[in-house]
């Protein structure tokens, strides 16, 4: 009994780091730089992890060594071959300097093991933004949305803002010098969101460029939710092997952030029997009567169905269409003769 209690305790100890290892594994990254950053900047980061296992995993807790990040388990349970993430916030509002925090995230299925992870960065006490991040909130598709960041120096006399720059097409930034005095310098930063940027959830950065050695780029989060203005269901219509100018009935849901009307609908496939509606509706149930144009047989056809709407901000929106023409039937020599 001792011999096999030894054993048992043995292959306990050796599983242990076999199992830390590949929990280890799942994560894409187990370390961050949050670099230099503002004070009171809004300053997260992401850990994703990967199941790569035929079962689910389970994340029990995370805890942190230090009070400067504030850790989160995003996802609790995590299906077989699922994706899951730890958050890591650093606090900027209540700590300066360089700091830094391991992060230990404990997994006690299919079996237990804890993953360390490591994030550092340093807090500077002379930039603070105010509000901490670039929050758009709710950005509606076509219609561009600027918001205001104020920026407030304090330390050298001649500081100053050298430049905005982003990788991002759909935000632009201009900063304008507000006041200066007594060593204390505020910018006011207009950022705008542009009409084409893409509908869901939004995030990016815009990187503030400075005359301070110590502190040349400066990162400001960029969060919003671009919501489209009119959408419709199903975005494409696939109808398979179909005749040309045959009837095929095809229901369209046209949903918008407000009451519109459908002004005309046309298609470089179809030609298209419709009942428009007189009556603004935020919801629009459009039942269309298609017949497929001429094409060649047999090849896969794609084209768009165009609704017009009276919408000012965007009036229009496309749905796919796919399908084939199947080659007609051929009528027998001899159908309908009699006999002598």
């Amino acid at each position: 009994m001792r011999s096999i209690a030894v054993a048992a305790a043995l292959v306990a100890v050796w599983a242990c780091p076999t199992f830390a290892t590949q929990f280890s594994s799942m994560f894409a990254s187990t370390s961050h730089d949050f670099g230099t950053v503002a004070r009171a900047a809004k300053t997260e980061h992401r850990f994703y992890f990967d199941n790569p296992y035929d079962q689910p995993i389970h994340v029990r807790s995370v805890r942190t060594s230090c009070g400067c990040t504030t850790p989160f388990v995003e996802t609790h349970d995590v299906p077989a071959k699922g994706r899951g993430s730890i958050l890591a916030r650093f606090n900027t509002d209540t700590h300066t300097g360089q700091r830094g925090a391991t992060l230990t995230v404990t997994f006690d299925k299919p079996s237990f093991a804890e993953v360390q992870l490591h994030v550092k960065g340093y807090i500077r006490t002379d930039v603070v933004f105010n509000p901490g991040e670039a929050a758009f909130g709710s950005v509606q598709q076509g219609k561009p949305k600027s918001i205001d960041v104020v920026l407030d120096y304090a330390g050298r006399t001649d500081w100053q803002i050298t430049g905005l720059t982003t990788n991002d097409t759909y935000l632009s930034a201009t900063a304008r010098e507000a006041s200066r005095g007594n060593g204390r310098v505020r910018y006011n930063i207009s950022l705008t969101m542009a009409e084409e940027s893409p509908t869901g959830p939004y995030q990016s950065e815009l990187i503030v460029q400075t005359n301070d050695r110590k502190l040349t780029r400066v990162p400001l989060r960029v969060m919003a939710n671009v919501v489209a203005g009119i959408t419709a269901s199903p975005t494409t219509v696939s109808l398979g092997d179909i005749l040309a100018g045959d009837p095929i009935k095809q229901l369209i849901l046209l949903k918008g952030q407000q009451s519109f009307l459908v002004k005309s609908i046309e298609s470089d496939v179809f030609d298209i029997e419709s009942n428009l509606s007189d009556e603004p509706k935020s919801l629009q149930p459009i039942q269309l009567i298609l017949r497929a144009k001429e094409a060649e047989f047999g090849k896969e056809i794609r084209g768009f169905i165009r609704f017009e709407t009276s919408l000012a901000d965007r009036p229009q929106i496309d749905i796919g269409a796919v399908f084939r023409l199947k080659t007609p039937a051929l009528v027998s020599a001899d159908s309908g003769e009699g006999e002598d």
